[in-house]
């Protein structure tokens, strides 16, 4: 009788997080361009020699090979290769701060389950998204880390169907052109834009100011995603960058389950408090 072999899976992948499993081995949380979510352990991953070692650090694009065992809640991953590693050379404490907040958001805001099968194409759209940052992160003459995970967050939300409104107001569909500058909102319970008349009529919980420097990012954020943070350029303001960090995490907040602000993000807010390095949303 000949020996069945066991289903595997051969794909590109992005290294979410990783955490030790035993005394040698690693479990790795995968997003899979053709698998969905993968949770897989490489057994001896944590040895000196091992080829699986450069296959579970965290933010790394892989092609990778593993077990498609439905039954099973971890599938052993069998080898691969690195694609892109976006912190290779000398990464700054920002470039660091922003691709592991992008990882924390993509791991926490899923879907249940380990394995999507039951939408292949939403599964590559969304590697396609995190790929796209992973690029731009790594290339030294793209644009500053920050407006890159405002349009990643953009595009997270979109995938969900849930991008902001910015062309009307989100309780009386009054066309933007006439809301007054003074008076504009970004709710994010409503939805995106606030015009006065809705804020002062009590649809302004959680609502907060919307200046035109800020519109202005946000627009293109809606125009372009990750296909263009440098057509932002010139560089926004800091009272700008701050203000679309701060409406894009209420947003998410608000809109996404398992939300919360990023570890890595907090971390960078407090060193630029301290005086270090970082430009924190």
């Amino acid at each position: 009788m000949g020996v069945m072999t066991r289903p595997t899976a051969s794909t590109d992948a992005l290294v979410l997080r990783a955490w030790p499993c035993g005394e040698t081995s690693a479990v790795a949380s995968l997003l899979t361009r053709d698998h969905g979510y993968v949770k897989v352990i490489a057994k001896a991953a944590r040895r000196p020699l091992s080829t699986l070692r450069p296959l579970v650090e965290p933010g790394r694009l892989l092609t990778v090979e593993f077990s498609l065992e439905p039954g099973r809640e971890l599938q052993y991953l069998r080898g691969g290769g690195v694609e892109l590693d976006p912190l290779r050379g000398e990464p700054t404490l920002e470039r660091s701060a922003y691709l592991l907040g992008a990882l924390e958001l993509v791991d926490r805001c899923r879907p249940a389950g380990a394995l999507v099968r039951d939408e292949p194409d939403g599964a590559a759209d969304l590697f396609g998204v995190c790929d796209a940052f992973l690029r731009m992160l790594s290339s030294p003459a793209g644009p500053e880390p920050a407006l890159m995970f405002f349009a990643f967050e953009w595009e997270l939300l979109a995938r969900h169907g849930l991008a902001p409104e910015l062309s009307l107001c989100c309780v009386c569909g009054r066309p933007r052109a006439e809301v007054a500058e003074a008076t504009r909102r970004f709710s994010a319970a409503e939805g995106g834009l606030l015009c006065g008349e809705c804020a002062r009529g009590g649809a302004d919980a959680g609502g907060r100011p919307l200046g035109q420097d800020a519109l202005d990012m946000l627009d293109a954020l809606e125009a372009y995603g990750l296909g263009g943070p440098e057509r932002l350029m010139p560089a926004p303001t800091p009272t700008a960058r701050r203000e679309v960090g701060g409406h894009l995490h209420r947003f998410l907040g608000y809109h996404l389950p398992g939300y919360r602000l990023p570890a890595a993000l907090d971390l960078l807010r407090a060193a630029k408090v301290s005086g270090h390095e970082g430009n924190g949303s």
